[in-house]
């Protein structure tokens, strides 16, 4: 009984496969820099939409009659709050 246990779980067991090739230091270098890149190019077009929104704001602000402009925003407002540097001379609304 024991031998026939044996038997049925060598001829059952799975078969090894072999590991995956060891990587060079630069296929690890090149991936390391791919994935930098790409979180450099995705911070920078997140800091363009902020740029871009601030614009949008500033442009709606412009347009409204001075009785219906908000106050300066309170410093725990969040990212509300928060004021970002833009130069705004390439955007404009149509009038």
């Amino acid at each position: 009984m024991i031998r026939l246990f044996a038997l049925l779980s060598m001829l059952l067991a799975p078969t090894p496969t072999p590991s995956p090739a060891p990587l060079t230091a630069d296929q690890l270098l090149s991936r390391h820099a791919l994935r930098q890149a790409r979180l450099l190019i995705q911070m920078r077009m997140l800091q363009l939409q902020d740029e871009r929104l601030e614009c949008i704001r500033q442009a709606l602000l412009n347009r409204l009659p001075e009785a219906l402009r908000p106050g300066p925003p309170s410093p725990s407002g969040g990212s509300l709050g928060r004021r970002i540097d833009t130069n705004c001379d390439f955007f404009s609304l149509p009038e």
